[in-house]
């Protein structure tokens, strides 16, 4: 998933997104699981929208004729002036999402269904490689001259507002993506009563659906991987073709663009192409820990040999609902390793803190057109999140998920799951189990009394309601208690706080701060801003949000990466420089300071001095260097603030990848 900052939070938090938004956030992992390889004989699939923390998400309902007839909708989450359209031939069709807050920077409508029994999820984002995308490359604005093509900040919008079935679905996509092309990769589902469909988006104007067999499951974490594919032309279609087996609609020109590019690997004359290897780029660490922990989630004896994972898998497994929701969970237990959150490497869990919310479709045998199944939704993490049942025809949810609120308060599914979450992640081994038992006993009673056929909108309505009320009661539960034993716990025993930086930041990665227990009543976070002036900036205690600590009771030690600078650097509380020295490649000292500016010095100093040569070579320049470092002004930050939001808005924010 990709997607922009969102700039309507308050100042406060606003400054908080800007420094957060310097992740990569590439990380949404999606999962198919045929009807053959379920215990119930359904067809279940859905996603993991991974992202970033403090990114509300809220369930909607959008009545019919939202959009009239004539009317249009825009894309203003790339470019607000030349953003993708769609104009509705017909009235908006009634429908559910699973939706953003700031609809002001794109609709980001997500997944959902709609009255005529379609189901959509969108996206999860990929790119392909160079050479490709150096033949047909994404229509994202770069040429100002040519309107942004279809992003998914809209394409669910368009797609479940417009489309009758799952096949009719893909063929709007590739009609859309051929005709005015696509500003990014992708790879989504559509599905119905009656087939499901996979679709990958590669370039600007190159694509492949296939219909999903039933004897097969897959997990698709931010690639492309549809590997060799028999793409035949049974069918001409003005815009795309259809291959002789109905199995596959694919753009005119995907072999040419590849062979253009170098990089087919196939033969167009067999009609034969590996789909991976011609338009994938390299695959991420993150994405491979978390493509090799969801296959052996539901095949268990799974083995792996390189890079390429087949798309479609097999296992003698009979898969559940409840093996589902564990795969939204999974922290590479099933692989032996322990999961790291924050670096976005090799381990990298899809049970992870960037976990905006997570949505699993059920399409029971007994499915149809009118009813075609169940969403079942955790807003907010589900490692904290209980997973609630929502239905095609209901009329509403309860207020708690419905709250649109950009700013954590207790009325709130989303924000009460990631308060809980973040008190977690200071102990994991002794808090998650206190919600995953709770979880746990509610799931297994939902399940139980799952409901599969056909409610009136106000029977459907009342029990997802009721569900969904006690799901939040139980989340409060949770909640409750962990923040007794968390407060404890931080009174209680010394912590260390972890920076992983991404772009702006990238080179503080490895920082840290040794908190002393009883330090402080609210558990605390490193926000690191640099500022414009090259080598200079500032190291800033938080809270969960971005809030400033204003007090420490006792002195916190900071480490701090020496590679992080070009040459020697003091460190400052307000005019004061704090003393510092290095050891093994950091600047460490200790402090009751909560808000730290720095300044380096000359690029030909060495970061191995020690620390008497680096408070002799800057104590003639202290007062110089004291006054140009203290406390940025609030109109500089914010103006800087802003100049990164922009960008952020242009280079668009990444759930996958």
């Amino acid at each position: 998933m990709k997607k922009t900052v969102s700039v309507l939070l308050g100042s406060a938090m606003a400054l908080m997104v800007v420094t957060s938004q310097v992740m990569t956030a590439f990380a949404c992992t999606g999962v198919i699981i045929g009807k053959d390889l379920t215990e119930d004989g359904s067809t279940i699939f859905g996603r993991t929208e991974d992202l970033e923390v403090n990114h509300n998400k809220v369930y909607k309902v959008h009545e019919e004729a939202e959009y009239k007839a004539g009317e249009s909708i825009k894309d203003v989450s790339v470019n607000p002036d030349n953003g993708y359209s769609y104009t509705f031939t017909h009235a908006s069709y009634r429908y559910t999402s699973v939706s953003d807050t700031t609809p002001e920077y794109g609709y980001f409508d997500e997944a959902g269904f709609n009255e005529k029994g379609l189901i959509a999820d969108m996206t999860v984002s990929a790119s392909a490689n160079d050479e490709v995308l150096s033949v047909d490359p994404y229509v994202d604005g770069t040429d100002t001259t040519k309107p942004v093509g279809i992003t998914e900040a809209i394409i669910a919008t368009a797609v479940l507002g417009n489309c009758e079935n799952a096949r009719q679905a893909v063929e709007f996509i590739a009609d859309e993506v051929a005709t005015k092309g696509a500003a990014e990769g992708n790879g989504l589902v559509v599905a119905d009563s009656k087939e499901l469909w996979y679709m990958e988006i590669y370039t600007g104007h190159q694509f492949v659906a296939m219909k999903y067999p039933s004897d097969k499951f897959s997990v698709f974490p931010n690639s492309f991987w549809l590997n060799e594919c028999n793409l035949t032309v049974g069918e001409e279609k003005e815009n795309y073709n259809v291959s002789s087996d109905g199995m596959y609609i694919y753009s005119k020109d995907i072999f040419k663009v590849a062979s253009d590019a170098k990089t087919l690997k196939g033969d167009e004359a067999s009609r034969s192409i590996d789909l991976y290897g011609s338009y994938a780029g390299e695959l991420r660490d993150s994405t491979e820990s978390r493509v090799c922990s969801g296959i052996k989630q539901f095949k268990p004896d799974a083995s792996f040999d390189g890079k390429v994972y087949p798309f479609l898998q097999d296992t003698t497994k009979k898969i559940t609902l409840s093996d589902v929701f564990a795969f939204t969970r999974n922290r590479l237990e099933n692989l032996d390793k322990v999961a790291d959150d924050l670096s976005r490497g090799d381990l990298y869990p899809i049970g992870n803190r960037n976990t905006m919310e997570a949505h699993i479709y059920h399409i029971p045998k007994t499915a149809t057109a009118e009813y075609p199944g169940t969403m079942w939704l955790a807003l907010g993490s589900p490692l904290t999140s209980p997973f609630v049942a929502y239905y095609p025809n209901q009329t509403a949810g309860i207020p708690e998920a419905q709250n649109e609120s950009n700013e954590f308060n207790e009325d709130s599914v989303y924000w009460l799951a990631m308060d809980t979450l973040f008190m977690i992640e200071y102990n994991r081994e002794l808090l998650q189990p206190i919600a995953t038992e709770k979880i746990n006993a509610l799931e297994s009673e939902e399940l139980k009394d799952a409901v599969t056929t056909m409610m009136s909108a106000e029977e459907a309505t009342a029990l997802n309601q009721k569900d969904a009320t006690k799901a939040f009661e139980t989340l409060k539960e949770i909640h409750s208690e962990i923040k007794e034993k968390f407060q404890n716990y931080i009174k209680e025993n010394d912590y260390t706080i972890h920076f992983s930086g991404k772009r702006a930041t990238a080179a503080f990665t490895g920082a840290e701060v040794t908190v002393p227990k009883d330090s402080a009543e609210v558990g605390m976070k490193l926000q690191i801003k640099p500022a414009e002036e090259e080598g200079s900036g500032e190291l800033q205690l938080v809270d969960f949000y971005g809030n400033p600590v204003t007090e420490v009771k006792q002195e916190l030690t900071y480490s701090i990466p020496t590679s992080a600078f070009s040459g020697k650097t003091a460190f400052f509380d307000g005019e004061q420089e704090i003393a510092s020295e290095v050891k093994d490649e950091h600047y460490v000292f200790s402090t009751k300071a909560v808000k730290i500016s720095y300044k380096a010095g000359s690029a030909e100093g060495s970061a191995e001095t020690t620390a008497e040569e680096s408070t002799a070579a800057t104590q003639e320049k202290t007062e110089n260097q004291a006054e140009s470092s203290k406390k940025v002004p609030n109109s500089v930050l914010l103006i800087g603030a802003a100049a990164f939001i922009i960008a952020a808005v242009q280079m668009r924010r990444k759930k996958s990848q």
